[in-house]
């Protein structure tokens, strides 16, 4: 298409149905989550929609998200009470979906369940579900976990002098946990 302009495109978010045509959200390189927008599917490359389908996100990016989760998971064992918990983490869907491509069995409410088989040792290590207080008193994560991987929506406004000058939405990318605790 002559005059058109291309930019390069870092990853695609995700997607979604509207009526009969599918969209995907596409995170431009070298731009904010802010500008992300919403794309027709005859724009996107099939190159793109194979790296959605099958992600290689960075090594940094992946070791990360599984420390953070692992830090998040231990944090929620450590709280005390068995119970349990929802945990709300960050992790872009392209990690999620490479830690955990073709794994865990369909649960309620766009929910999975993943066993401990289901962890990589790779990226999560040994133990990483069992957490000991200073008394040596221990709480385990009860397998399998519930997880959803999703993105949530905020508005972003921008005021000057009392004047609302844009509105912009911003999205994050989540996982929400349902942990069961149990004493060891």
């Amino acid at each position: 298409m002559a005059g058109a302009e291309y930019y390069p495109v870092e990853r695609i978010v995700t997607s979604r149905k509207k009526g009969e045509r599918r969209e995907f959200l596409v995170l431009w390189q070298d731009y904010p989550k802010e500008d992300a927008s919403w794309v027709s599917h005859r724009s996107v490359t099939p190159a793109l929609l194979r790296a959605l389908a099958n992600p290689q996100p960075s090594m940094r990016t992946v070791l990360d998200s599984a420390s953070q989760f692992i830090f998040q998971i231990g944090r929620s064992l450590l709280a005390g009470t068995i119970r349990k918990n929802r945990l709300s983490l960050n992790m872009q869907t392209d990690v999620f979906q490479f830690l955990f491509a073709d794994k865990g069995i369909i649960a309620e409410r766009g929910y999975k369940e993943y066993g401990r088989d289901d962890f990589d040792d790779r990226y999560f290590t040994d133990e990483w579900y069992v957490k000991y207080d200073q008394n040596g008193d221990g709480c385990a994560v009860e397998f399998p976990i519930k997880i959803k991987s999703c993105v949530t929506w905020t508005r972003c406004k921008a005021f000057s002098k009392k004047k609302e000058i844009h509105v912009k939405k911003l999205f994050f990318e989540r996982l929400y946990v349902f942990v069961v605790k149990k004493r060891v």
